[in-house]
Order: C-alpha cells, then structure tokens, then sequence
C-alpha cells in the first residue's frame, strides 16, 4: 500500500515537472523542448473545440502566434492534480489586451509525454487554437 502512494507522488511530480518544463519551454521559445515533451499525436483544444491536432503543428502554430503576439509569457499561478491529469491555474502576460489575462489548462499525458491541453481563457482573450483558426481562415481566402 505504502509503495502505491509513494509512486502515485512520484507520478504526480513527474507530471508537475513535465508541465512546468513545458511553459518554460515555450516561454523561451525552446521548441526543441516543447517537442521532447509532447507526444506526436498531442492535441491542443480550446474551450470552443477548436484544435490543433499533432505535435508539428503545435509548434508551428505556437511559433506563429507568439512571433505576432510579441513573444507573451505564461506566469503559473498554481498546479492541481486531478484524475492523472495537471489543472494548470496562470496568466499570460502581455502588452497585447487580447491577449493578457487568466488562462486555465488542463494537461493530459500519455505515459511521461503531454498528450492533451485543453485551454480556457475568457471569450474576449486568444488562445494558440483560435489564433490558428483565424489564420487558417484568411489563408482560405487568400
């Protein structure tokens, strides 16, 4: 019983690490490391269901986003485990009104990598989902 919580622990500290190496990472814009991270099928969704689906183009359209945005920054304000996943409480700081605010990701893993995050930020802020539909959509019409 003992060995069960001892592992259940190291579990969740892996996965705090992984998570928080994951927002250093694209803090510092390391895609190398957000790669290492993130398992090849990884889906990021926002709370709209947009998607972006695989692990390339996760970080084409992270890369995307924060060399438009002026580079924001996520600030982790709390991390809450909850049925394996990572609740990450933080903010995204930056000069950019649409864009700094509350966010809220849920991260889920396959094994040690990130396999899932899902994205709440209020309706009036941007999220890496919805800046990649909005860019989908004018290279639609263009």
């Amino acid at each position: 019983m003992l060995g069960g919580l001892i592992n259940r622990r190291l579990t969740r500290r892996a996965r705090s690490r992984a998570v928080l190496a994951l927002v250093g990472a694209l803090n510092a814009l390391d895609y190398r490391s957000v790669s290492e991270l993130l398992s090849p099928d990884a889906v990021m969704v926002d709370v709209l269901g947009r998607r972006i689906a695989g692990r390339d183009r996760i970080l084409a359209s992270d890369r995307a986003f924060r060399e438009q945005a002026d580079s924001p920054q996520m600030t982790v304000g709390t991390l809450d485990h909850s049925q394996g996943d990572v609740l990450v409480r933080g903010h995204m700081d930056s000069p950019m009104p649409e864009i700094d605010g509350k966010v809220l990701w849920r991260v889920g893993f396959d094994g040690a990598r990130i396999s899932r995050i899902e994205i709440i930020r209020p309706g009036d802020l941007m999220s890496a989902p919805l800046f990649a539909a909005q860019a989908e959509a004018r290279a639609a019409i263009c």
